[in-house]
Protein backbone atom coordinates (compact mmCIF):
# COMPACT_ATOMS: atom_id res chain seq x y z
CA UNK A 1 0.00 0.00 0.00
CA UNK A 2 2.87 2.35 1.25
CA UNK A 3 4.46 1.33 -2.31
CA UNK A 4 1.48 2.86 -3.99
CA UNK A 5 1.36 5.67 -2.63
CA UNK A 6 4.86 6.80 -3.40
CA UNK A 7 4.57 6.03 -6.77
CA UNK A 8 0.86 8.23 -7.23
CA UNK A 9 2.47 10.98 -5.10
CA UNK A 10 4.78 12.36 -8.43
CA UNK A 11 2.33 11.39 -10.42
CA UNK A 12 -0.20 13.24 -8.87
CA UNK A 13 2.53 16.51 -8.15
CA UNK A 14 3.38 16.44 -11.93
CA UNK A 15 -0.56 16.57 -13.34
CA UNK A 16 -0.41 20.02 -10.67
CA UNK A 17 2.28 21.58 -12.10
CA UNK A 18 1.32 21.16 -15.49
CA UNK A 19 -2.01 22.97 -14.63
CA UNK A 20 -0.57 25.73 -12.71
CA UNK A 21 1.80 26.42 -15.52
CA UNK A 22 1.29 29.52 -17.45
CA UNK A 23 0.68 28.98 -20.87
CA UNK A 24 3.26 29.65 -23.87
CA UNK A 25 2.80 32.83 -25.32
CA UNK A 26 3.29 31.73 -28.49
CA UNK A 27 0.11 29.93 -28.02
CA UNK A 28 -2.18 32.83 -27.08
CA UNK A 29 -4.36 33.95 -30.12
CA UNK A 30 -3.08 36.67 -31.21
CA UNK A 31 -5.40 40.55 -31.22
CA UNK A 32 -7.25 40.26 -34.89
CA UNK A 33 -5.77 36.46 -36.31
CA UNK A 34 -9.11 35.67 -36.59
CA UNK A 35 -10.04 38.82 -38.75
CA UNK A 36 -7.58 38.91 -42.12
CA UNK A 37 -8.82 42.28 -42.61
CA UNK A 38 -7.06 43.53 -39.32
CA UNK A 39 -6.47 46.32 -38.23
CA UNK A 40 -7.70 48.44 -40.52
CA UNK A 41 -10.88 46.95 -41.95
CA UNK A 42 -13.76 43.49 -41.42
CA UNK A 43 -14.22 40.90 -44.10
CA UNK A 44 -17.11 42.01 -46.35
CA UNK A 45 -20.39 39.98 -45.92
CA UNK A 46 -21.46 37.76 -48.70
CA UNK A 47 -23.56 38.84 -51.20
CA UNK A 48 -27.08 38.27 -50.28
CA UNK A 49 -29.99 36.47 -52.43
CA UNK A 50 -27.66 34.18 -54.18
CA UNK A 51 -30.00 31.34 -55.69
CA UNK A 52 -26.81 29.97 -57.56
CA UNK A 53 -23.49 29.65 -57.82
CA UNK A 54 -20.86 28.24 -61.37
CA UNK A 55 -17.66 27.97 -61.90
CA UNK A 56 -16.62 29.48 -65.60
CA UNK A 57 -14.02 27.17 -67.54
CA UNK A 58 -10.77 29.57 -66.25
CA UNK A 59 -12.07 28.75 -63.04
CA UNK A 60 -13.52 31.91 -62.45
CA UNK A 61 -16.65 31.62 -59.39
CA UNK A 62 -20.00 33.24 -59.88
CA UNK A 63 -22.72 33.94 -58.52
CA UNK A 64 -26.49 34.30 -59.87
CA UNK A 65 -28.72 36.51 -58.13
CA UNK A 66 -32.25 37.39 -58.66
CA UNK A 67 -32.79 40.41 -61.26
CA UNK A 68 -34.93 41.98 -59.14
CA UNK A 69 -32.22 42.17 -56.15
CA UNK A 70 -30.58 44.86 -58.40
CA UNK A 71 -33.30 47.36 -57.91
CA UNK A 72 -34.17 49.30 -54.40
CA UNK A 73 -38.06 48.52 -55.13
CA UNK A 74 -37.30 45.08 -56.69
CA UNK A 75 -39.05 46.50 -60.01
CA UNK A 76 -37.81 46.10 -63.44
CA UNK A 77 -38.50 48.27 -65.92
CA UNK A 78 -40.18 46.96 -69.00
CA UNK A 79 -38.00 46.94 -72.13
CA UNK A 80 -38.90 49.06 -74.67
CA UNK A 81 -40.81 47.64 -78.05
CA UNK A 82 -37.92 46.10 -80.86
CA UNK A 83 -37.91 47.85 -84.06
CA UNK A 84 -40.05 45.58 -86.33
CA UNK A 85 -38.32 42.80 -88.59
CA UNK A 86 -38.64 43.86 -92.28
CA UNK A 87 -40.20 41.93 -94.42
CA UNK A 88 -38.47 38.42 -95.74
CA UNK A 89 -36.35 38.59 -92.85
CA UNK A 90 -35.62 35.74 -90.43
CA UNK A 91 -37.75 34.76 -87.34
CA UNK A 92 -35.62 35.33 -83.93
CA UNK A 93 -34.59 32.14 -82.56
CA UNK A 94 -36.58 30.07 -80.31
CA UNK A 95 -37.36 30.29 -76.56
CA UNK A 96 -35.60 28.37 -74.35
CA UNK A 97 -38.21 25.60 -72.61
CA UNK A 98 -38.83 27.74 -69.32
CA UNK A 99 -38.83 30.95 -71.36
CA UNK A 100 -35.84 32.26 -69.99
CA UNK A 101 -34.02 33.40 -73.02
CA UNK A 102 -33.60 32.37 -76.78
CA UNK A 103 -32.33 29.04 -77.34
CA UNK A 104 -28.24 29.00 -78.35
CA UNK A 105 -25.65 25.88 -79.14
CA UNK A 106 -24.62 24.59 -76.52
CA UNK A 107 -20.96 25.59 -77.33
CA UNK A 108 -22.14 29.49 -77.49
CA UNK A 109 -23.60 28.91 -74.10
CA UNK A 110 -21.00 27.67 -72.25
CA UNK A 111 -17.79 29.82 -73.98
CA UNK A 112 -17.78 32.74 -71.57
CA UNK A 113 -19.88 32.06 -68.37
CA UNK A 114 -19.99 28.25 -68.07
CA UNK A 115 -23.34 26.61 -66.42
CA UNK A 116 -26.30 29.16 -66.48
CA UNK A 117 -28.11 30.40 -63.52
CA UNK A 118 -31.76 29.40 -63.21
CA UNK A 119 -34.47 31.97 -65.30
CA UNK A 120 -34.88 35.35 -63.72
CA UNK A 121 -30.90 35.55 -62.92
CA UNK A 122 -28.33 37.75 -63.31
CA UNK A 123 -24.26 36.52 -62.85
CA UNK A 124 -22.08 38.62 -60.53
CA UNK A 125 -18.32 37.93 -60.50
CA UNK A 126 -17.16 36.66 -57.25
CA UNK A 127 -13.63 38.68 -56.22
CA UNK A 128 -10.92 35.97 -56.71
CA UNK A 129 -9.35 38.15 -53.58
CA UNK A 130 -10.69 38.60 -49.93
CA UNK A 131 -12.74 42.25 -50.08
CA UNK A 132 -12.30 44.10 -47.19
CA UNK A 133 -14.76 46.90 -45.51
CA UNK A 134 -12.51 49.50 -44.41
CA UNK A 135 -12.56 51.30 -40.92
CA UNK A 136 -12.09 55.34 -41.07
CA UNK A 137 -8.56 56.37 -41.89
CA UNK A 138 -8.23 52.99 -43.64
CA UNK A 139 -8.24 53.14 -48.13
CA UNK A 140 -8.99 50.30 -50.06
CA UNK A 141 -6.30 48.80 -51.81
CA UNK A 142 -6.04 47.19 -55.23
CA UNK A 143 -5.59 43.86 -53.54
CA UNK A 144 -8.89 44.39 -51.06
CA UNK A 145 -7.12 45.13 -48.28
CA UNK A 146 -6.79 48.19 -46.03
CA UNK A 147 -4.01 50.48 -45.55
CA UNK A 148 -3.32 53.19 -43.39
CA UNK A 149 -4.30 56.66 -44.84
CA UNK A 150 -1.71 58.75 -43.33
CA UNK A 151 0.65 56.55 -45.24
CA UNK A 152 -0.95 55.14 -48.24
CA UNK A 153 -1.93 59.12 -49.52
CA UNK A 154 -0.90 61.43 -52.44
CA UNK A 155 0.84 64.59 -50.87
CA UNK A 156 0.47 68.35 -51.82
CA UNK A 157 1.21 68.62 -55.81
CA UNK A 158 0.55 64.70 -56.01
CA UNK A 159 -1.91 62.95 -58.30
CA UNK A 160 -4.87 60.84 -56.92
CA UNK A 161 -7.42 58.53 -58.49
CA UNK A 162 -9.78 56.10 -57.76
CA UNK A 163 -8.25 53.94 -60.52
CA UNK A 164 -5.15 53.42 -59.00
CA UNK A 165 -6.81 53.19 -55.65
CA UNK A 166 -5.50 56.76 -54.58
CA UNK A 167 -6.77 59.68 -52.11
CA UNK A 168 -5.55 62.61 -50.85
CA UNK A 169 -3.72 63.27 -47.89
CA UNK A 170 -6.28 64.57 -45.02
CA UNK A 171 -6.58 68.18 -45.28
CA UNK A 172 -6.02 68.84 -48.88
CA UNK A 173 -8.30 69.04 -51.47
CA UNK A 174 -9.02 67.11 -54.67
CA UNK A 175 -9.17 69.63 -57.91
CA UNK A 176 -8.72 69.03 -61.48
CA UNK A 177 -5.67 68.69 -63.17
CA UNK A 178 -5.61 71.43 -65.54
CA UNK A 179 -3.43 73.82 -67.90
CA UNK A 180 -3.70 76.35 -69.79
CA UNK A 181 -2.82 75.85 -73.62
CA UNK A 182 -3.64 78.46 -76.28
CA UNK A 183 -5.33 80.75 -73.82
CA UNK A 184 -8.00 77.60 -73.14
CA UNK A 185 -8.13 75.72 -69.51
CA UNK A 186 -7.39 72.36 -70.64
CA UNK A 187 -7.90 69.10 -68.17
CA UNK A 188 -4.53 67.14 -68.57
CA UNK A 189 -5.52 63.84 -66.36
CA UNK A 190 -9.45 63.04 -66.67
CA UNK A 191 -9.06 60.55 -64.76
CA UNK A 192 -7.75 61.99 -61.94
CA UNK A 193 -7.62 64.83 -59.26
CA UNK A 194 -4.42 67.05 -58.16
CA UNK A 195 -4.09 67.18 -54.48
CA UNK A 196 -3.40 71.04 -53.18
CA UNK A 197 -4.10 73.20 -50.70
CA UNK A 198 -6.92 75.26 -52.84
CA UNK A 199 -8.47 77.85 -50.98
CA UNK A 200 -5.44 78.81 -48.46
CA UNK A 201 -4.75 81.84 -50.28
CA UNK A 202 -1.53 80.95 -51.67
CA UNK A 203 -0.82 79.68 -55.06
CA UNK A 204 0.50 76.24 -54.19
CA UNK A 205 1.73 73.07 -55.85
CA UNK A 206 0.10 71.85 -59.12
CA UNK A 207 -2.71 74.94 -58.23
CA UNK A 208 -2.92 77.69 -61.30
CA UNK A 209 -5.85 80.10 -62.43
CA UNK A 210 -7.64 77.47 -64.05
CA UNK A 211 -7.79 74.90 -61.59
CA UNK A 212 -7.48 77.35 -58.47
CA UNK A 213 -8.42 80.72 -59.55
CA UNK A 214 -9.07 82.05 -56.28
CA UNK A 215 -5.33 81.26 -54.93
CA UNK A 216 -3.77 82.22 -58.42
CA UNK A 217 -4.94 85.58 -59.35
CA UNK A 218 -8.28 84.60 -60.86
CA UNK A 219 -8.89 83.56 -64.50
CA UNK A 220 -7.27 85.16 -67.48
CA UNK A 221 -9.05 87.81 -69.39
Amino acid sequence: MHALVLLLCPLLLLATACAAREPDPADRPRPGADNPCAPGGTPRPPRKHVVATTVTPDGQIVDWIPIESQTPDGKIATPPAGPTAPEGASPPPPASPDGAAPARSPDAATVQLGPRGPAGTVPVLRPRRLQCDCLPGYVQQADGSCAALASHCSGEGGMASSKSFTTCCPGLTPIASMERVDGACVTTAPDAHLCARCGDGACGAGENDCNCPGDCGGARP
